[in-house]
């Protein structure tokens, strides 16, 4: 006598697919929170060399960082407070300082980098498009100066942070800060920039 033909049962045929479609959607599930994590995990803020995060973020008070033009320089201090239009920096220059011609406000994001290309660490400010245009307009004219009159004072404070030299029109919004700077102070400077 020969066996009829194995026919399933309607109800495991039933459960397959949808054991099927459960391990699609498990294994959609767990892609979709892997690349979650991946995409919250890749980030810029890559530790620097000693372990600690680049500085990244915008002005705490807004107000109190001014882009000025320096019109004088000379060692010296200042008096407490000191009087207006002037700031000293924490090697010992006083400055003479023109009117606030940018302001924190603008700024959308400081952080310290090294360019490992060229072997030299900076603080990249990043302006809004108002502050881009002010900034170039801003270069532009100092560009055309001799020293000291092509400097430009960064003020936080009522200090002077930075006073680096423009040799020209700096547009597209993104400023960096370069000179004998070391890893350290370009975290210092970008720190006491954001506040």
């Amino acid at each position: 006598m020969s066996q009829p033909p194995y026919q399933p049962s309607p109800k495991r045929s039933v459960l397959a697919p949808l054991l099927v479609i459960g391990g699609l959607v498990l294994l959609l599930a767990l892609v979709i929170g892997t690349a979650v994590t991946v995409v919250v995990l890749r980030t810029d803020d890559k530790p620097s060399a000693t372990g600690t995060p680049a500085v990244r973020a915008k002005p705490s008070e807004p107000k109190a960082v001014e882009f000025r033009r320096v019109l004088t320089s000379k060692p010296g201090t200042c008096a407490t407070p000191a009087p207006d239009g002037t700031a000293c920096d924490d090697k010992g220059m006083l400055y003479t300082l023109g009117k606030v011609e940018l302001d924190g406000s603008h700024v959308t994001e400081v952080k310290s980098g090294h360019d490992s290309t060229n072997n030299y660490w900076y603080v990249n400010i990043t302006l809004d498009p108002e502050g881009e245009q002010l900034f170039a307009h801003l270069t532009g004219a100092l560009a055309k100066q001799v020293p000291p009159a092509n400097l430009l004072a960064i003020v936080v404070h009522g200090r002077v942070v930075s006073a680096p030299s423009v040799q020209s029109e700096i547009t597209g919004g993104q400023v960096q800060i370069t000179g004998n700077f070391d890893q350290a102070a370009v975290e210092a400077l970008a720190k006491q920039i954001t506040g």
